[in-house]
């Protein structure tokens, strides 16, 4: 494997309301690493709100962080975290 490991790291996330869904995307756009949203077989990109709301916001999805300060928006978007 060339240039090393890359970590992936992940949590669980569910919204309960729609303004939580706006608030979660902009924390999420000014966050400077990427991101994606998992449901069952759909990835969307976590900074899309179009994108958030095409999943099933009622049941439980999975943010991946590909790079950046994965501690700092841990906490930034703890409340979401169930």
């Amino acid at each position: 494997m060339m240039g090393g490991t890359s970590a992936v790291n992940s949590v669980s996330l569910r919204f309960l309301t729609l303004d939580e869904i706006q608030e979660f995307a902009w924390l999420v756009r000014n966050y400077k690493g990427d991101t994606d949203l998992i449901q069952g077989r759909r990835t969307v990109d976590a900074k899309s709100i179009l994108g958030i709301y095409s999943l099933n916001i009622q049941k439980q999805m999975e943010l991946l962080v590909h790079n950046g300060d994965f501690e700092q928006l841990r906490i930034q978007i703890g409340k979401f975290i169930r």
